[in-house]
């Protein structure tokens, strides 16, 4: 798998290896890191148990005529705020009132006609992987797990009021928003000193 592209997950039970739109991900990404679901429980699964390597999900929202994507969007947004959703649709008016504001409060990346051209589908997911690629917390989330599981154990940051924090709960904070949000204030101390730095030597910058 190459570990500096994203795992491309597909749940979608219509979808095919088949269809333009694989042909165009075999393009852009490596075989072995696009994976392809028509089971959703098992789409579902395979996302929680890599949910340390970054993820782009293309997910169809209707499975049987029920809103079965909407369910994994929220369950897998409750574990990590981190994986790059792109809802596809065969009409967007079919998703619920409710659905719809779960998937706009909770940050899809992109909702899109499925009948779009794939080629404009793999524009939309390699617009996804700059964003990723761009994210300090997302960059945070790798750098923690490039520790051994001993260390991310370890208190690692204790704060002036005297609260201790592993890599662990920082990774927690970074996916959820618990533990004192103190994973997104590291990203935001860390975006906060990068602008410091470029401010300080701007005539370097471009060059």
């Amino acid at each position: 798998m190459a570990i500096d592209k994203p795992l491309i997950v597909v749940i979608d039970d219509d979808f095919t290896k088949d269809q333009p739109l694989y042909g165009f991900l075999e393009t852009g990404y490596p075989a072995e890191n696009i994976h392809l679901f028509q089971n959703s429980s098992d789409g579902e699964k395979f996302i929680e148990q890599n949910l340390s390597q970054k993820i782009i999900v293309l997910l169809d929202i209707m499975f049987n005529g029920q809103e079965v994507g909407v369910d994994i969007f929220n369950e897998i947004t409750k574990k990590s705020a981190l994986v790059c959703f792109i809802v596809m649709t065969g009409n967007i008016e079919q998703i619920s009132r409710e659905g719809l504001k779960n998937l706009i409060n909770g940050h899809a990346w992109y909702i899109v006609q499925r009948d779009k051209p794939a080629k404009e589908i793999l524009a939309i997911i390699k617009e996804a992987e700059n964003h990723i690629n761009l994210r300090v917390d997302g960059a945070l989330e790798q750098w923690i797990f490039r520790h051994t599981i001993e260390e991310q154990n370890k208190p690692f940051i204790t704060t002036r009021s005297g609260s201790s924090y592993t890599l662990l709960d920082i990774l927690e904070s970074l996916r959820t928003g618990e533990n004192d949000e103190i994973g997104q204030q590291i990203a935001g101390d860390i975006l906060a000193l990068a602008v410091d730095l470029l401010m300080q030597d701007q005539t370097k910058i471009g060059e």
